[in-house]
């Protein structure tokens, strides 16, 4: 197993299924630090992404995600962020001195190039603030121990959007995650069956692709409501895809 030190190495295997590997590319785009690493310099069939404790193996040839497994160091607990089902499953069975920790699936859906090229938003809106980070965190499905300062870095680093009452004061709001996906997206109670949900997601949409990404998004396994309004933003649905957490027996 072999480090490189960018994409430039794996483009040929991103390339094989880019949608895939959608975190990957955002991940390198978000963190410079990432390591990567290739089965083989000359001609890499596979490679795995480490970002500090999330792992993101990719191959066609399941006996190279399993050297890849091999050979990466793995700590007592090892986290996999958001790969297809498929190969999460081929983790899950060949590492057999780990049991599930937790796991979370979800449904991939991405604007696809036809849609990217001709979208255009309605209204462009302010991005959230410093200052605002407390309200997300009060509203974070996630909220814990760490999660202000996580949030504190997505709006600071990418892109976001907000609406405000008249008072300033944010009602609905959305931003750009670590792998570049879209998400933290909440509306106030008493502000929902306005239409704002939409307003965001399209102007999110519209400064993700300014910044030269597919504009993309992880959704909870059976959140029709969230299925809906990406699809109604002309996102399609990939597949199948899952965050999970394994721990040593």
């Amino acid at each position: 197993m072999h480090k490189v030190k960018n994409l430039v190495a794996i483009e040929n295997l991103l390339r094989e299924d880019p949608f895939a590997n959608l975190n990957v590319i955002g991940r390198m785009a978000s963190n410079r630090n990432v390591d990567i690493y290739v089965d083989n310099l000359e001609n890499p069939q596979g490679f795995i992404l480490k970002d500090e404790e999330f792992l993101a193996p990719y191959s066609r040839n399941e006996e190279v995600i399993k050297g890849l497994l091999d050979h990466i160091q793995k700590d007592d607990m090892i986290d996999f962020c958001g790969i297809p089902v498929k190969m999460a499953s081929l983790v899950e069975n060949y590492l057999t001195d780990y049991e599930m920790n937790w796991e979370e699936d979800c449904h991939l859906y991405y604007l696809p190039e036809d849609k990217v090229k001709e979208f255009i938003a309605d209204e462009t809106l302010p991005s959230l603030k410093e200052e605002d980070v407390d309200i997300v965190n009060q509203h974070y499905t996630y909220k814990g121990e760490g999660s202000r300062e996580y949030l504190l870095e997505c709006i600071l680093n990418r892109p976001s959007s907000v609406i405000r009452n008249d008072g300033g004061e944010p009602v609905s709001w959305a931003l750009v995650r670590e792998d570049y996906s879209m998400g933290v997206m909440y509306t106030l109670k008493e502000c929902r069956k306005k239409g704002l949900a939409e307003k965001i997601t399209q102007d999110l949409i519209y400064k993700v692709i300014q910044k030269g990404y597919t504009p993309y998004v992880h959704i909870i396994w059976g959140n029709t409501a969230s299925m809906g309004l990406a699809e109604k933003s002309g996102m399609i649905n990939w597949g199948h895809i899952r965050w999970f957490g394994l721990k040593r027996k």
